[in-house]
């Protein structure tokens, strides 16, 4: 396996910290794409616990994507390890569920001839490899995500408001949804449950020759998915042609001309935003 390409791309948005992070190895790639909890308590971390959070499955992986085991059995034991470190350090302060942090997450580990992948929440990946472009996403999350874009947009005085009072407006149904995390009548995500491994989207793909890949984060995969400016079966050729860079300067100008977040309502005036290309040569 030779890795004939890579572009990778992680930028704040217009949060205080940026609370994505990605990783490239010889074994494999991920993006994690972290969510405060919605009380706004930071109970491990003086900036970030979503960072704290990220920061932390960053330096695991790196340690633990090369081990001899399945990407389910690497996060399970992960999971494990941190919500002990979590627990430990939160001690006595009392804890919701709406407190705890969390992350989206896309990953691939590399094989002799093969390629497995693993993936929660609202991260995407697009592959392209035997004449197939295929995107693997879980639009769960995005449907909920919709449901309060769509009370955002019913506004009666959407374009004299505040992006704040935008969000005050619609913060019972966001923390409804966040309530219905690793729940069978919600979503499954990356947090502490255990029981979100085994619903996570998961598979191996067999490749003869090579395979085009992009792993992102739902900040970068939005350009597409979302404003539409590039077709979503386009969006990986898109990236080989014209760089990481390109798209993310696009997505940018496009938001700051809707800054007042009233053409495309969203829960930031921009996302952060997440993305790892690689072009991989299979020498079988």
């Amino acid at each position: 396996m030779n890795i004939k390409k890579s572009d990778v791309l992680c930028c704040q948005g217009s949060a205080r910290y940026n609370e994505d992070i990605v990783g490239v190895t010889p074994w494999g790639a991920w993006v994690l794409d972290g969510a405060t909890g919605l009380n706004n308590k930071n109970l491990v971390a003086k900036d970030s616990d979503a960072k704290w959070y990220v920061s932390w499955w960053n330096e695991y992986l790196h340690n633990n994507i090369k081990n001899d085991k399945s990407l389910k059995n690497i996060m399970l034991s992960g999971i494990k390890d941190i919500k002990h470190d979590y627990y430990k350090q939160i001690g006595e302060n009392k804890i919701e569920k709406l407190d705890t942090p969390s992350s989206s997450i896309s990953i691939i580990k590399f094989y002799e001839n093969k390629l497995e992948y693993f993936m929660l929440g609202d991260c995407s990946i697009h592959l392209e490899y035997d004449e197939n472009t295929i995107i693997i996403k879980d639009k769960i999350l995005c449907e909920l995500d919709k449901v309060v874009y769509n009370q955002m947009e019913k506004l009666p005085d959407l374009a004299k408001l505040s992006f704040e009072s935008i969000k005050q407006r619609v913060i019972s149904t966001i923390i409804e949804n966040r309530l219905k995390k690793n729940t069978k009548e919600g979503y499954w995500i990356l947090e502490f449950d255990e029981h979100a491994i085994s619903e996570a989207i998961h598979g191996e793909i067999y490749i003869d020759k090579g395979i085009k890949l992009m792993l992102a984060s739902d900040g970068f995969s939005c350009i597409s998915d979302r404003y539409k400016l590039i077709e979503d079966e386009k969006i990986l050729e898109t990236v080989e042609n014209r760089g990481v860079g390109s798209i993310y300067n696009e997505l940018r100008a496009f938001e700051e001309k809707d800054f007042s977040t009233t053409k495309f309502p969203r829960f930031k005036i921009k996302d952060d935003c997440s993305c790892v290309y690689l072009d991989i040569e299979y020498n079988l």
